[in-house]
């Protein structure tokens, strides 16, 4: 009887294990602004290829409206396919099985289009387009550009590709403010 007792009082600490184990891993949503880190890894959104410019900045062409960005500042950048020596590119590792990115889209026709690749693992996963139309200097805050929760749960790499190399001539402007994964 005793060795019954036991595998019964082991079977309920295991299954309470297995509560606990489970409940601790329930998703959770990691925001990453464009100038920190992810406050959970340390992890950097790496910028490279091209120029991307920290705002605010009182000098860059894209002025929009702090308050309305995250933790009041962007990346922009932009680039004219035709003469560009290469893409604008922002890369992200992360850890999870889901990513959304957000942008700023400025609605001066001046800048052209708004123009974004997207890559998971060196995979293009999606893109981003919109014609630029505005005459005023405007501003649409929070865009969701991209998103995808169908990632398998493990570490991936994102790519944000600003202009599309395959269309000559275009200028792409980008504005950059945040992203969240899970």
């Amino acid at each position: 009887m005793f060795s019954f007792i036991s595998l019964k009082t082991y079977s309920f600490v295991y299954f309470l294990h297995f509560i606990a184990v489970t409940t601790m891993a329930i998703l959770t949503n990691v925001t990453v602004d464009d100038s920190g880190i992810d406050p959970i890894t340390g992890q950097w959104i790496i910028y490279s290829n091209g120029v991307w410019n920290q705002g605010p900045c009182p000098s860059c062409a894209a002025q929009p409206d702090k308050a309305h960005m995250y933790n009041m500042t962007w990346h922009d950048g932009s680039v004219r396919v035709s003469n560009a020596t290469g893409p604008v590119i922002a890369t992200f590792s992360f850890n999870g099985s889901a990513i959304y990115i957000f942008c700023a889209i400025a609605l001066v026709k001046y800048w052209g289009i708004s123009n974004m690749t997207f890559s998971i693992d060196g995979e293009v996963v999606g893109s981003y387009e919109r014609n630029i139309d505005g005459t005023a200097y405007e501003y649409e805050y929070n865009v969701l550009v991209y998103s995808n929760t169908t990632l398998s749960p493990r570490p991936h790499q994102f790519t944000l590709q600003n202009g599309d190399f395959g269309y000559s001539g275009s200028m792409s402007f980008t504005i950059f403010d945040y992203l969240i994964y899970s």
